[in-house]
């Protein structure tokens, strides 16, 4: 039997959210499979962190995790350059805790395709920042918006 490799909060799995903003205001989304052989689950891109992001100590762990996350999701398509962490998202409805990061700055190209373990897993899509918020039936999608309209705002 292997150890659990994520990390926990209080009780919560630890995630990270991390959001592209390109040069025309939208922000990358990733649609998933949802089981019907369609992509209706979309979400921004985002996964779990790990142990092992605890062991690059040129980085908070969680931004580890946010360049590692980015780094499998687009197959290297994509540099990160700096970050900004825009705050927390609780979920305890599903067991985690998102980070909610906006890369601030960041090269390359996504792709159309994001990817797990190797394969192709959810299609990536560019959608208006002003109007992503009203795509999520859930308040934890609509909260990362806010965040997100908030920092650009103050830009």
């Amino acid at each position: 039997m292997t150890a659990d490799p994520y990390l926990y909060r209080d009780g919560l799995r630890e995630a990270v959210v991390f959001l592209l903003v390109d040069d025309k205001r939208r922000v990358l989304m990733e649609c998933r499979p949802d089981g019907r052989g369609t992509f209706s689950d979309i979400f921004f891109p985002s996964g779990s962190i790990e142990r092992r992001d605890r062991e690059d100590d040129r980085f908070d762990y969680r931004e580890a995790a946010v360049r590692r996350e980015v780094s499998e999701e687009f197959r290297d398509g994509v540099a990160v350059e700096t970050l900004q962490l825009l705050g927390e998202v609780p979920v305890p409805a599903i067991d985690i805790l998102f980070y909610v990061y906006w890369v601030t700055s960041w090269s390359g190209d996504p792709g159309s395709h994001s990817y797990e373990e190797d394969a192709p897993f959810g299609e990536l899509r560019w959608l208006s920042v002003d109007g992503v918020r009203d795509i999520f039936p859930w308040e934890s999608g609509r909260q990362m918006a806010d965040l997100l309209t908030a920092a650009l705002r103050s830009r």
